[in-house]
Parts: C-alpha cells; sequence; structure tokens
C-alpha cells in the first residue's frame, strides 16, 4: 500500500473505550440524582444488559441507521439497569443523564497506543478516515477528545443511514475520500463487521486483537495499533 494511501478505523474497542466502566458511571450519575446506588448494586446485571444488547443487534441491528433509534437502545439499556437496582423513580431522567455523561470526553480514553500509530500513518502521509456504528454525536466527541485533527473523515453509521458490515458505509468512506478501494485499509476489532465488511467492498480488513485471542479470525491480524506504521 503506498503513503498516499487511507487507513480506516473503527472507533469503539479500536481507539478509544468507556472509561470508566459503564457500572462506575451509572453508579456516579445515579448518586448524584439522589439514588443509593453503588458499582457493586450494578455489576451483577451487566451480562445481561450485554446480551440484550447482543439480541437487538442480531434481530435487527439497523438501529445503528438512526440516531434516535440508537440513542433509544441506549436509555432501553440503562432502563433496564436501573429496573436491576431497584430504581422506580425518575427512571427516563436518570436514563437520559447517563446517556449524556456518555458525551463527555472524560467518560472515554484512548488506547495507549492510539495516538503513536496515528502520529506514526500521517509522518509517512497516509489519510486517516473513521469508519464506525454510532450515533450522530460521533464527531463531536472526536473534537473534545482531541482526535478530530488527524481524520479527515468521520463516518457515523447513524448520520449517513447504514451500518457497518454493510458494504455501502465502506463506499461512502471511500467516496468521501476521494480514493480507490485498492489504496485503502479498514482497522477494526470485529471480524465479522470490520473484517467481512471492508473485504465486501474490495477493502484490505486488519483486525486489531489485542488480547491476541482470534485464532478463528480469517483476517490479517495486530495486537498493537502501532505495529501499523510499519506493516502499511
Amino acid at each position: 500500500m503506498s503513503a498516499e494511501g487511507v487507513v480506516f478505523f473503527d472507533v469503539g474497542q479500536t481507539l478509544i473505550f468507556a472509561d470508566p466502566s459503564v457500572p462506575e458511571v451509572f453508579a456516579h450519575v445515579a448518586r448524584s440524582r439522589g439514588f443509593d446506588v453503588t458499582v457493586r448494586d450494578v455489576e451483577p446485571c451487566m451480562a445481561d444488559v450485554n446480551a440484550f444488547y447482543q439480541s437487538e443487534y442480531l434481530r435487527d441491528g439497523d438501529f445503528w441507521c438512526v440516531h434516535e433509534r440508537a440513542v433509544q437502545l441506549w436509555l432501553d439499556m440503562y432502563t433496564m439497569m436501573a429496573d436491576y437496582c431497584g430504581i422506580r423513580d425518575d427512571v427516563p431522567g436518570l436514563a437520559q443523564a447517563v446517556y449524556d455523561a456518555y458525551l463527555l470526553p472524560q467518560n472515554w480514553s484512548l488506547f495507549p497506543d492510539v495516538e503513536a500509530c496515528l502520529k506514526g500513518l500521517k509522518r509517512r502521509g497516509f489519510r486517516l478516515g473513521v469508519i464506525s456504528n454510532w450515533d450522530a454525536t460521533l464527531e463531536q466527541l472526536f473534537r473534545l477528545l482531541g482526535l478530530l485533527p488527524y481524520f479527515d473523515e468521520v463516518v457515523a453509521s447513524a448520520a449517513v443511514g447504514c451500518r457497518k458490515p454493510s458494504r455501502a458505509i465502506f463506499e461512502i468512506a471511500l467516496e468521501r475520500m476521494g480514493v480507490g478501494a485498492e489504496d485503502a485499509v479498514h482497522v477494526g476489532d470485529l471480524p465479522e463487521a470490520d473484517g467481512e465488511g471492508a473485504e465486501s467492498a474490495g477493502i484490505r480488513p486488519i483486525i486489531i486483537d489485542r488480547n491476541d485471542c482470534l485464532d478463528e479470525c480469517q483476517f490479517e491480524r495486530v495486537t498493537l495499533l502501532t505495529d501499523l506504521v510499519s506493516l502499511l
């Protein structure tokens, strides 16, 4: 791949992760609204909450294509957490406050290898973009996290009306960047959404596998994003 090419990135679990944890943020927001909730109260429900997300995604992942539907899914999950914690009053307000907390940069962290990777790729002349299943607040979050200057385009599924692994979202990103698929790479953590999706659009997929546990993955893998600088 020439240094005039484009490197696209997924966002969640590729560039950033929720920090503090979801139970910590939920408990903090709940306490700020007068509820006696601790992290230990919240943690036992997380397996069921995550299973709810997975079942909704498998049933109809197209909620990622519409901002309001994506937001509603998060509100439903936080409502579920409130129910587990025995909260009965002000539940809609609490769920909205937890959602709003994740619009703030202090509740997200960059993986340690991110900035060195982005700077290294930029030094080599690559242009960078984002392709992510996210609601329409993604660009603003990137601005607040100080990531936006690295990227020429931020393509969030809810902002363009299609989601990974559909080839359509990758083709939108290619068109916006003015590059052919043969001159693009997409890096993400999910073999289906990121690997199969990119491949369907003719883009070279690379999977970030920080725990080196995706042995069944058919795609090229790296364990650190900084490996990309020498790989490409």
